[in-house]
């Protein structure tokens, strides 16, 4: 099968060929392996970002209310074909409101993307229930693959580089993402991490070098970390490539 580009689904022209390029993205090792983390206690879901279904089932099939908010027609049409029961609204999250409050806010690899984002953290508290959680994945500027990469791009005169998506507007890492959580009214429960070795950058050099096709390694002594579940464990919890946190709501954010 063809190898898609990450972010393509934007772009497409019908549900069925966005729902193909999303499922190609996030069906593999590393994607599986760094959401292990969820710790299912909610029964009202706001997914920000939903994307092709993958999660908006997972959230389902526990039995959850689930409201997916996503910037992509085509994808959200894709992920209302195969979930009727979930309500699927095409809007921008920084500025959407709803008339309901929810018990959990799932924002997978979105936060990156907007451009406003303690703007975006204020709209989500407001949709919090008082003690509601917040998940948030993003990318690390703490971590192996950005001082690799990072560096790489950097010689190369890339100096804007901020990751593998041109739509990406900042990395995160500890201390920054903290304290935006907490300058709108989140205290950190949890941090977990994923992809510390960077074998993807690795595997694209020689691929670059040697122009010859390759194959995603799925060999799991690649990801020794998460398979030995020490991806919530210091200091592994802040330094994969893939940060994430769960936050609670502690307060109403002063707008």
């Amino acid at each position: 099968m063809k190898k898609l580009n990450r972010d393509s689904f934007y772009k497409v022209e019908t549900p069925e060929e966005a729902l193909e390029i999303y499922f190609q993205h996030d069906t593999d090792l590393y994607g599986r392996v760094k959401n292990k983390i969820i710790d299912w206690n909610s029964l009202k879901v706001l997914e920000i970002g939903a994307g092709g279904r993958v999660w908006t089932g997972f959230f389902i099939l526990q039995g959850a209310k689930v409201t997916c908010v996503d910037t992509c027609e085509q994808i959200l049409k894709g992920n209302a074909k195969l979930h009727p029961k979930a309500k699927f609204i095409l809007t921008d999250a920084t500025t959407v409101k709803l008339n309901e409050k929810f018990d959990f806010i799932f924002v997978k690899d979105v936060i990156k993307h907007i451009k406003d984002d303690i703007k975006f953290l204020q709209n989500m508290n407001k949709h919090l229930n008082d003690n509601g959680l917040i998940f948030i994945t993003t990318q690390n500027s703490f971590s192996l693959n950005y001082i690799v990469e990072g560096f790489w791009n950097f010689i190369r005169g890339e100096r804007n580089w901020c990751g593998w998506d041109y739509t990406h507007v900042r990395f995160y890492n500890l201390k920054t993402l903290r304290k935006k959580l907490e300058e709108t009214c989140f205290q950190v429960k949890k941090w977990f991490g994923c992809y510390y070795f960077p074998y993807k950058f690795i595997l694209g050099l020689f691929y670059t070098i040697l122009r010859k096709e390759y194959k995603e390694p799925r060999y799991q002594v690649l990801h020794p970390v998460e398979l030995l579940n020490l991806h919530d464990k210091w200091p592994f919890n802040i330094m994969g490539w893939s940060i994430g946190v769960v936050a609670e709501k502690v307060g109403n954010p002063k707008v």
